[in-house]
């Protein structure tokens, strides 16, 4: 009967596949075994079992764990989650039959308890599976009796089971008892209405039973049922075929199956005997009590057993009429038949010998090179299918079906221009509306893969609003670039989807394709919505990340990265992806690990990104770890000139002075880096080596600051900050000074892939002394071409440039110098690891500036070197 393993097929993979779910419902129920109690709070030798239970199954010792739940039970029965972790440790352990004796009685105290009847379902649940492994095992044997007796336990267990209820079944048909089993069909209706497998095993039954009305009725009623499948009902089609021929009603045979192709095996043997019925060709083998069949197969998914029902292959039961021309005919009607046979023995070297005998036997018969053709097809060997095809045109016996069958052989070859060509030649030649309309189903695919959008539309316009056809319009009008026209497409293919597969996918290239039109806050309402809705639930969690990458939700876009993550399931290419998404959630060292990986997914060939990209991903890693820091620097130039406004002196402002700095900064861990935007501390020590006006120099000019600065915007180098003076010298000074300092940069950081490019930056500061009044601005701006001296190192890079600069100090009689020039910089990196690009480097410029206008300070030799560490 059913396909439930070895001759019934899947029982294996059902049991493993039910026998899994249910242990993870109640293994996650049991792992939160806590609920509110009143009563007295647990302590003394009740608190001590408890606790001893409670680690026992943290540990996943459940044996222990039961036997301490036991014992504190017997101390504090008023305590239902001491109840309740009895119960789970009982299941845990594998203790079904225990713990459902121990939830009964649970059940007595606290009457109607939600937590309690759940857990006596799932129990009852598992129960079950044991009597429903020895029914398949006693089918396999050919045991019916012992069977029916596991099945019924199976149901009393769990009576809304339908799986269970089609075991019974089934052990009753193997039994021959058709009267038991039809009370079982029709309790299982009960059951489910909206089910149709029930029904049509009810019209078998009563099929068998020579109720032929009744068997007449429960398959319309069937087929009536809303949402079902074409595949669906072409086998309750069939199945009831099989009943009408069983019967002799050749014409409600060729009534059910008329509309289908010919080319289809199932459909050909049935109304080929039903036609020569009618055509007094042959006679029947009536014997209502003798039709075939179904074929029930069941699989297991997450939400529970589904099974379905298939129509066999069968044989033909017309006798023909003996005679001279009709002995011709046996031996081609044999030879089909042996074809057939063999096709579904999937002996397909026999099957094609034998349809070629029929072509050879009759050939000007169009079926027979249909025949052939199909199972070619069928034995995946396309190239003959089309030369056959090919043969039976050139004969003169083309047809629409076999222009149609020489497509879907094209179409397998990936000649998908010669397979549009027979597709359209077909429909023009004329085919019933169900091979049609698949017909333009794969021709609209084909020219979506071929690039032709506008064939596509126009293989759809004669079709009715369906699924099939909202997403193909949809998808052909996205590649004539008519976007806006296609989301109502999309918006009917979810809408008319059938599957959450196909609702799903719908759904998500509607979400896309408002990103693409720039429409992204409404792409984010929907995806929230859907999030919030339960859907996009069939799409793998990473493609979801994603998605929500694509509308701004990094949030869900972190939390589907970390379960594909969790899971194994997140792809090498999406953990450089992650890592991003997570720093832009501020959870750095989720960051950092993401990053990591995606550095050794590159270094195993797991992910193909090219160095550039990987040394910017390394770049990142050692922006985000990066803790604390010194910068040190001499400099050398005219007073005021150059941006280090910190020191007073006397010096005259065309004098050169040369000065030392350095600072040591901290960025805290929690909040010092924000996806780009940072806050720091440091402290600062500066003072002047050389004064060319004979200056004050040394350790009379250290001056002293510490301070904090902010930059708070992610994407612009806008930086805050306020210092404390400290005068640790003599010529130095005590002020508070604020500061809003601006660059844009571009090409500053190394490059490993060019060993040259364009590199330029501007840079902008003002400052404010508040205690000692003073105002001073500098801008700075430098315009060159980096290059990588490979021969040296590839870490060091000669940046000449040219130079303009502005500064302005309201301390100097003349307060604006203005100048431009020439210069040149070396800077070495150092410090790279595996994981992070050189964090540090050593850098020594050189600039000779014009005055353009302003003070002298402008014009002279400006120089410093510097390490930043």
């Amino acid at each position: 009967m059913g396909n439930w393993g070895g001759k019934y097929l899947n029982q294996t993979a059902f049991r493993a596949a039910l026998g899994a779910l249910l242990l993870a419902v109640v293994l996650c129920a049991g792992a939160s075994a806590q609920v509110a109690d009143n009563g007295p709070p647990l302590e003394g030798e009740a608190y001590t079992a408890a606790e001893t239970a409670y680690k026992a199954f943290g540990q996943g010792d459940y044996k222990a764990s039961a036997t301490s739940a036991a014992e504190a039970v017997a101390l504090r029965p008023d305590l239902l989650r001491l109840h309740l972790l009895l119960i789970d440790s009982l299941v845990a352990a594998g203790e079904l039959t225990q713990a459902e004796q121990v939830t009964k009685a649970a059940s007595a105290t606290f009457a109607g308890n939600q937590e309690l009847e759940g857990r006596q379902a799932i129990i009852r649940q598992r129960l079950a599976q044991r009597p429903a492994g020895e029914g398949y095992k006693a089918l396999e044997k050919g045991d019916p009796k012992a069977a029916v007796r596991a099945a019924r336990s199976a149901v009393e267990y769990a009576p809304d089971s339908m799986s269970y209820r089609l075991l019974l079944l089934s052990a009753q048909l193997a039994d021959n008892d058709l009267a038991g089993a039809l009370t079982t069909a029709t309790e299982a209706i009960a059951l489910d209405r909206a089910d149709h497998v029930p029904l049509v095993w009810r019209g078998y039954l009563n099929q068998r039973l020579r109720k032929r009305a009744d068997a007449v009725s429960d398959f319309r009623a069937a087929l009536a049922i809303p949402g079902l499948t074409e595949p669906q009902q072409k086998n309750i089609r069939l199945i009831a075929a099989d009943a009408a021929l069983a019967s002799g009603d050749f014409n409600a045979a060729i009534e059910l199956l008329g509309s289908y192709p010919r080319t289809d095996p199932k459909v050909i043997t049935r109304l080929t005997d039903a036609e020569g019925a009618r055509q007094r060709v042959g006679v029947l083998q009536s014997n209502g009590n003798n039709m075939p069949a179904p074929i029930q197969n069941c699989l297991a998914n997450a939400s529970g057993v589904r099974c379905e029902l298939e129509a066999p292959l069968v044989s033909s039961i017309l006798t023909p009429v003996a005679s001279a021309e009709e002995k011709a005919a046996a031996e081609i009607y044999e030879a089909k038949e042996r074809a057939y046979q063999a096709e579904r023995d999937k002996d397909y070297k026999l099957a094609v010998a034998e349809a070629r005998k029929a072509v050879e036997l009759e050939p000007d018969a169009v079926a027979s090179r249909l025949l052939l053709v199909n199972i070619l097809m069928s034995a995946g060997r396309p190239a003959e299918a089309e030369t056959e095809a090919t043969k039976a045109i050139n004969a003169g016996h083309a047809s629409a079906e076999i222009y149609a069958q020489r497509g879907y052989a094209r179409s397998k070859l990936k000649n998908f221009n010669g397979a549009m060509s027979d597709w359209e030649t077909a429909l023009k030649e004329g085919l019933p509306s169900g091979q049609a309309r698949n017909i333009r189903l794969s021709l609209a695919d084909a020219a979506l893969t071929s690039n032709e959008p506008l064939r596509a539309l126009r293989a759809l316009q004669k079709l009715a609003v369906s699924y099939d056809t909202a997403i193909r319009k949809a998808y052909a009008l996205q590649a004539l670039g008519r976007k806006e026209e296609s989301l109502p497409e999309f918006r009917t293919a979810e809408r008319l989807a059938t599957t959450t597969v196909q609702r799903d996918g719908a759904l998500r290239a509607q979400i896309n394709t408002l990103v693409e039109l720039d429409r992204k806050p409404e792409a984010r309402v929907l995806f929230d919505h859907a999030i919030a809705h339960g859907k996009l639930t069939s799409i793998r969690d990473a493609d979801v990340g994603y998605l929500a990458v694509a509308v701004g939700n990094d949030e869900i876009a972190l939390a589907r990265f970390d379960r594909a993550h969790a899971h194994g399931q997140l792809p090498a290419r999406a953990t450089i992806d992650a890592g991003y998404t997570a720093m832009r959630r501020f959870e750095n060292p989720k960051a950092i690990a993401y990053l990591m990986e995606g550095i050794d997914a590159k270094a195993d060939g797991r992910i193909d990104i090219d160095d550039q990209k990987l040394f910017e991903t390394r770049r990142t890693v050692s922006d985000l770890a990066r803790v604390w820091g010194i910068n040190t620097s001499v400099s050398y130039g005219k007073v005021g000139s150059a941006p280090n406004p910190f020191l007073i002196t006397t010096t005259a402002p065309s004098s050169y002075t040369s000065q030392l700095g350095t600072e040591f900064y901290y960025r805290p861990e929690g909040f010092g880096y924000r996806n780009g935007a940072i806050f720091e501390l440091f402290g600062r020590l500066f003072e002047t080596l050389y004064d060319q006006s004979g200056g004050p120099t040394g350790g009379r000019t250290t001056q002293g600051m510490v301070g904090a600065r902010w930059k708070p915007f992610s994407n612009a180098n806008l930086v805050f900050e306020v210092d404390k003076l400290i005068a640790l010298g003599d010529a130095a000074r005590d002020d508070t000074l604020l500061r809003a300092l601006y660059s844009y940069t571009v090409g500053t950081d190394l490059r490993v892939l060019d060993a040259s490019w364009p590199t330029w930056y501007v840079y902008a500061e003002v400052d404010r002394f508040l205690e000692k009044r003073q105002l001073v601005a500098i801008m700075e701006g430098r315009f060159g071409r980096s290059f990588r001296l490979d021969p040296i190192s590839s870490k060091l890079v000669f940046f000449p440039h040219a130079v303009l600069a502005a500064n302005y100090d309201d301390s100097f009689a003349n307060r604006s110098a203005y100048s431009a020039g020439a210069g040149g910089s070396l800077r070495y990196w150092f410090g790279e690891t595996k994981y992070m690009a050189p964090p540090s480097y050593w850098e020594l410029t050189l600039q000779y500036r014009w005055r353009l206008a302003g003070d002298q300070r402008a014009q002279g030799i400006f120089a410093q070197t510097s390490i930043n560490y």
